[in-house]
């Protein structure tokens, strides 16, 4: 179970980090990837699609996290 939680974690996050890889090199857009959090990243489809998995990814590794210290 915890290498599960590893896996989905470090997945997750190379996943997201590799979605803002390719807007920056789309876009050139440096502070829009240092402020992700704000509306300012215009994110195509494709980019998008893989931010929402990688972050999918980040919330199975939480949860996996919390079931593994509930039993």
């Amino acid at each position: 179970m915890q290498i599960a939680e590893q896996i989905c974690l470090v997945l997750g996050l190379a996943i997201v980090a590799f979605s803002y890889l390719t807007y920056w090199r789309r876009t050139g857009d440096a502070r829009g990837v240092m402020t992700f959090w704000r509306k300012r990243m215009t994110l195509d489809i494709h980019e998008f699609k893989l931010q929402r998995a990688g972050l999918c990814l980040l919330v199975v590794a939480v949860v996996l996290r919390f079931t593994g210290a509930l039993v």
